[in-house]
């Protein structure tokens, strides 16, 4: 154990001198936003899936609603089925594969994989990985996009999900609900991830007594996150932060967003825009258009309250 205290230990010093971080400020508003997802109590949630759907049904169910939603959006589907960048892997030993969107820039072609599962999984998987795809930058890394590309899919899936709900599929509420667990123990890492940072800022170095100490201050339920969140800082030897708090964002954006919808339908339109012109925005103006008032590199308590409320209501409604 020492051995991985001291790797966590290096991973921290090396955070801190790679990115200048100061003080709580750098922090504030991820921290922020993580103990609204962290404060929302644990509920049971169905995560078995019940019936199976081959792949000639999930495409009907995903084309379908692709159509009802934006029909350039089932356009775009037929295009990255037609030209090979959609990759449906239906070997039988892929259970711990997970969807992924990319651009390859050494073969300069886009890439959207979906392991197939053969449950309502393999639709939400489809609708997510292709909003990452509408929105990527081919030219250039986008700290923007980072940051907001999650939330976007997310509201697909959630989007999804109540259009299936509406058509009496089967299992339509399992993919969101455990996204929303996952959105949890993403929570729990970011949390220790910055607490580690903070002790570091505070003392100027981190040891294993202040990493014990770190730990032993969550609540004992939180063990298996934490238990996992060292793990994967050991095996990558660095901080899991700069990975992880975009799905604190982006959980948060689209509660508030499909909010917005349901208050008002036009408001749709913030997504398919946001898809469109997200690689030309700075993450304030992001801000800015989701009327989110900030002041400097925080948002205004206002502003926290709104998307608080609108997660806690997503959940409650659920």
């Amino acid at each position: 154990m020492i051995k991985e205290l001291d790797i966590i230990s290096k991973a921290t010093k090396d955070y801190v001198i790679a990115t200048n971080a100061k003080s709580f400020d750098d922090f504030r508003l991820i921290y922020s936003l993580t103990n609204i997802i962290m404060n929302e109590k644990d509920k049971n949630r169905n995560f078995k899936y019940t019936k199976k759907y081959t792949l000639k049904k999930i495409d009907k169910i995903v084309s379908e609603f692709l159509s009802y939603l934006n029909p350039y959006y089932m356009d775009y589907y037929n295009i990255r089925k037609n030209d090979g960048s959609i990759i449906f892997d239906q070997n039988k030993d892929i259970q711990d594969n997970i969807a992924y969107s990319e651009y390859d820039d050494i073969y300069n072609k886009r890439i959207i994989y979906i392991p197939i599962r053969n449950t309502i999984e393999d639709a939400f998987s489809i609708v997510h990985e292709l909003f990452h795809d509408i929105n990527i930058d081919e030219t250039q890394p986008n700290v923007t996009r980072l940051f907001y590309t999650e939330a976007l899919s997310l509201l697909g899936e959630i989007l999804l999900e109540e259009y299936l709900v509406k058509k009496q599929i089967k299992d339509a509420k399992i993919p969101i609900n455990y996204d929303l667990y996952c959105a949890k123990s993403k929570a729990i890492e970011v949390s220790f991830n910055i607490n580690l940072l903070l002790k570091y800022i505070e003392d100027n170095y981190i040891d294993a007594n202040s990493i014990i100490s770190i730990i032993e201050n969550y609540p004992s339920n939180y063990s298996n996150d934490i238990s996992d969140t060292i793990y994967k800082i050991v095996d990558k030897e660095e901080l899991t932060l700069d990975f992880e708090q975009p799905y604190i964002l982006g959980t948060l954006i689209a509660t508030y967003m499909y909010d917005r919808i349901k208050k008002d339908k036009n408001n749709i339109l913030e997504l398919f825009e946001l898809n469109q012109e997200l690689k030309n925005y700075d993450f304030e103006q992001v801000l800015d258009y989701l009327d989110v008032d900030y002041c400097d590199d925080d948002l205004k308590q206002e502003s926290y309250k709104n998307l608080e409320n609108c997660y806690k209501k997503y959940i409650k409604n659920r």
